[in-house]
């Protein structure tokens, strides 16, 4: 039986695909997605590239090279992981994987914050490092510390987790609700510092032998300190903080507050119902009054030069991460918080994907909605507002009723649940 040819599809039409190429083809101005919200921002090139020396102009963070650094860090990661098979603290495979021989050389690029200016947004720095020297190295590391900040303290590991402790809450009168948001995290972590907190983690791992906590201490200062990019031709080296993109970011950054936080809650266990941490957004419940949060508020700022916090509160009800968090009675509840930046990114049921995952993003969106809220009135208000987000991305109302009433039927305790996961070796 003879193969039979498929001929590949384009799901754009003629004019969609010209214009796009037509888009694709003007320097005049840069498309990226926004830093929050799934929109798309289109920026004049003058303005972004402006935008972007302004940000690798901070003589704090960012030097200039005189020349493309790539051969010399190659060369070193090589001998790095070289010696890690030579020492057996790699296997041949791991050795293979982790050892790229053709990198690509990192790109600097930011997102724009239009949540904080929509007409002249500050931008998120971001080092798009997919197949650079490090990133295999990077995502070797993120698996021997991610183990280690699930185990620290206030961590958070998503909405979910907070909804669990919310609900434990018996509240008060005198509470008060507290978020606060780390400035600039990823790039104000002094490496030293930021070696010592990690070294200090592992020092209580038993199960991690010596050499390779020392194998994985000198990977990331090499990592830290070969933190090079490339932005309009030029070549620029971080010399403080991590680059956000790289993989092991978050758990580095993550074990630095650790450590902090051990000095700022000391002594604070009256006034403290709950602290508790997703990366660089911290959700406190402070028992007094005003006056004393802003003074402790104002202590933190002073416990680490590299750690400032923007903070807001109140007694009724609070916006952190995807909740909107309020108090009636003496019980906390929540329902799902939509930023006013937000768009409608959902994919359209006539995008060529498969039609069952298509059909799948209702339901998984009605199943956090039913998650996040703890009232049936706020669910129904916010299936609606979802149903029409849907019907506008040509979804089927009859399917998108059936999706919705399917969850609704669903007892809530069972979406506050985690699902068990295998874990993937490297």
């Amino acid at each position: 039986m003879e193969k039979m040819k498929i001929g590949k599809k384009n799901n754009l039409s003629k004019k969609e695909r010209e214009a796009l190429d037509e888009l694709r083809e003007d320097d005049s101005i840069t498309i990226k997605p926004a830093d929050k919200g799934g929109g798309i921002v289109i920026l004049n090139t003058e303005r972004y590239e402006e935008e972007s020396l302004k940000i690798l102009n901070d003589p704090e963070t960012y030097i200039k090279l005189r020349k493309d650094p790539t051969e010399d860090v190659v060369a070193k990661f090589h001998q790095y992981l070289d010696e890690g098979e030579m020492a057996g603290i790699l296997n041949d495979k791991e050795h293979k994987y982790l050892k790229i021989l053709h990198p690509q050389r990192p790109t600097f690029y930011h997102l724009p914050k239009v949540h904080k200016d929509p007409v002249n947004p500050p931008g998120r720095p971001i080092i798009s490092g997919i197949d650079s020297i490090s990133s295999r190295v990077s995502e070797y590391i993120d698996k021997i510390l991610q183990p280690i900040v699930l185990k620290t303290k206030y961590h958070l590991k998503d909405t979910l987790s907070a909804i669990q402790e919310l609900e434990k809450i018996s509240w008060q009168e005198d509470y008060i609700l507290v978020t606060c948001d780390v400035k600039s995290l990823y790039s104000n972590i002094p490496h030293k510092e930021g070696m010592e907190s990690i070294k200090r983690h592992l020092e209580g791992e038993t199960d991690i032998p010596p050499e390779q906590k020392d194998f994985t201490l000198e990977g990331i200062k090499l990592i830290l300190e070969n933190n090079y990019f490339s932005f309009n031709k030029e070549f620029y080296l971080q010399k403080k903080g991590t680059a956000m993109g790289t993989r092991f970011a978050p758990s580095f950054a993550n074990l630095y507050m650790s450590t902090w936080e051990e000095k700022i809650t000391e002594n604070k266990e009256d006034n403290i119902i709950l602290y508790l941490r997703y990366i660089d957004d911290i959700l406190m419940i402070w028992k007094g009054g005003e006056e004393d949060l802003v003074t402790f508020l104002n202590q933190l700022n002073t416990k680490d030069p590299n750690i400032k916090l923007e903070s807001t509160w109140n007694r009724n009800t609070i916006d952190y991460l995807d909740l909107t968090i309020f108090s009636e009675g003496n019980k906390l509840y929540t329902k799902t918080y939509f930023k006013k930046v937000d768009t409608n990114s959902y994919i359209h049921r006539d995008s060529c994907h498969l039609r069952r995952w298509l059909e799948g993003i209702p339901k998984s969106q009605y199943l956090r909605i039913k998650r996040n809220c703890s009232k049936e009135s706020d669910f129904n208000i916010q299936t609606d507002r979802l149903k029409t987000q849907f019907l506008e991305k040509g979804y089927e109302e009859s399917r998108l009723e059936s999706t919705k009433n399917e969850i609704a039927l669903m007892d809530r305790k069972e979406c506050l649940k985690y699902k068990n996961k295998i874990n993937e070796s490297l």
